[in-house]
């Protein structure tokens, strides 16, 4: 199953640089594309990451000990890709 994560440009980059760029967690996270039109909570602009499940289960684990701000983007999104 894939998961389509979106959070803000500020969580992101936050939580990138938060990881380790030999982890797991940074080269998903590096995989990630701008959007323009993206959610208007985040004025327009976010950042999306399309990744498998337990691509998105990494992240969400990492999120919590790294940057927990980013946690309930990547949570959001598993609920919302286990839903359809």
């Amino acid at each position: 199953m894939k998961v389509l994560i979106e959070m803000s440009p500020e969580q992101y980059e936050l939580f990138v640089a938060e990881c380790d760029i030999k982890s797991p967690e940074y080269s998903i996270l590096k995989n990630a594309i701008v959007l323009r039109d993206g959610d208007p909570a985040y004025g327009g602009r976010a950042i999306s990451i399309l990744c498998d499940k337990d691509e998105a289960t990494q992240l969400l684990q990492a999120a919590k000990r790294l940057y927990p701000d980013a946690a309930a983007s990547i949570a959001k999104a598993i609920d919302q890709a286990g839903q359809s």
